[in-house]
């Protein structure tokens, strides 16, 4: 009992393994409910449904499970743990329960599902604020907003499709992967070329360092925010253009991140990867808009869903998993074959629509879930026991450092 309370310790833990497994479960019910007999969630439609709990449920769960952890840097304090954590998991989990009672009950009242899904961005978005401003980290209040708007745009979501008013469903699916790509861009954008730098370091290896390119990660943003405006106005063409150059901004980027040189790091050479997918996502979303793939849109946007930004979630989830010798974080192995499956998924979900021989989607949600399954093998053993830290990067010193935190009462 007193192991399993560590769990507990900090967000992260119970977090992305709620990511992960949710991932996995309501994965499996969209697409093999009916054969096991489960009744077949709709949230207007069955697609609008799994749109949801991609991006709002699995993605929730995930950055809230980073920001909270992040958040401790701010100041210096120990993270959310015990009791208050236990209640913030709580509300993701009756958010889950809300969605699943829209999925199989149409009638019941918005008025109760919304606040329901709700509350936990609201909290989230409170405690992120509060270390904001303890930290008199003026700056980090944009996290709180972010989460804010994050859950405004579910809010927005829940109300087209359930009452079939504008913005229309199509346009939300929209805002919430866009939601992710800003972040992704914001997040990987510092995270890369600093974690890159360290590496290169520490292995002795001379090459110029990553060059961080702030100018070309502004324009990028700036671009990304542009489109969004744009999909909100209904603007298909001009949209789709200002997703293009953010995709090729957001490649020229990575192209000055030295990512080749860090090939010995596994964990580091899949950081770089998912923003790879990250900057291919967006050309293809953009071309797609433009009708200029065989594909359409709503397929294009996996390589951002199921390449970018499952490929976050992995990066940091494997490497707040990754043993702690002294030395540079490694990849465990079942977390280097999970994002070969998700990857692999991610692939066979784009080509599905030009495959004819068998049935693409149903191959890519096998994958998917292998994938997660791999993921969860190798996490589920580190989320007891000593917590580690750095959560998200390796210790510069000799030793790893791990830190005993006393569970609240």
């Amino acid at each position: 009992m007193t192991r399993l309370r560590t769990l507990w310790l900090a967000p992260h833990r119970p977090l992305f393994l709620a990511a992960g497994s949710w991932a996995l479960i309501a994965l499996i019910w969209w697409q093999w409910g009916a054969a096991l007999g489960l009744p077949a969630p709709e949230l207007g439609t069955w697609g609008l449904w799994h749109g949801h709990e991609m991006l709002f449920g699995l993605g929730s769960a995930a950055v809230g499970g980073y920001f909270l952890t992040a958040a401790q840097g701010w100041r210096g304090s120990d993270p959310l743990s015990g009791r208050p954590l236990m209640a913030l998991v709580a509300l993701w989990c009756l958010a889950r329960a809300a969605l699943v009672l829209a999925g199989l009950r149409p009638e019941a009242p918005l008025g109760l599902i919304q606040p329901a899904a709700l509350a936990y961005f609201l909290v989230l978005a409170g405690l992120l604020a509060r270390e904001a401003v303890l930290a008199r980290r003026w700056s980090k209040l944009g996290f709180g907003a972010g989460i804010l708007a994050y859950g405004l745009a579910e809010t927005l979501y829940l109300r087209a499709a359930l009452t079939e008013t504008l913005p229309d469903a199509a346009t939300m699916v929209r805002v919430g992967w866009m939601f992710f790509a800003i972040k992704i861009s914001i997040i990987g954008g510092r995270m890369v070329p600093a974690f890159t730098l360290n590496w290169l370091r520490q292995a002795g290896i001379t090459v110029p360092d990553p060059a961080p390119r702030p100018v070309l990660g502004w324009v990028a943003l700036g671009l990304l925010w542009t489109a969004l405006g744009l999909t909100f106005a209904g603007e298909e063409t001009v949209s789709a253009l200002c997703l293009i150059g953010a995709g090729i901004a957001q490649a020229l980027r990575l192209a000055g991140w030295r990512g080749w040189a860090g090939r010995g790091n596994l964990l580091l050479l899949l950081l770089h990867a998912t923003f790879g997918w990250l900057a291919l996502g967006l050309g293809l979303v953009g071309l797609a808009r433009l009708g200029l793939l065989p594909i359409a849109e709503m397929d294009a946007l996996h390589a951002l869903t199921m390449g970018a930004m499952s490929g976050m979630i992995l990066s940091l989830a494997a490497r707040a998993a990754a043993p702690r010798d002294g030395g540079p974080l490694r990849a465990r192995p079942t977390m280097a074959l999970a994002f070969a499956l998700v990857w692999s998924a991610a692939l066979v979900r784009l080509g599905a629509p030009l495959i004819g021989a068998f049935d693409g989607v149903a191959v890519a949600a096998g994958l998917w879930c292998a994938g997660w399954i791999s993921f969860l093998a190798g996490y589920l053993p580190t989320v007891t026991g000593p917590l580690a830290r750095p959560v998200f990067s390796g210790p510069r010193a000799s030793a790893p450092q791990v830190v005993q935190i006393r569970m609240p009462q």
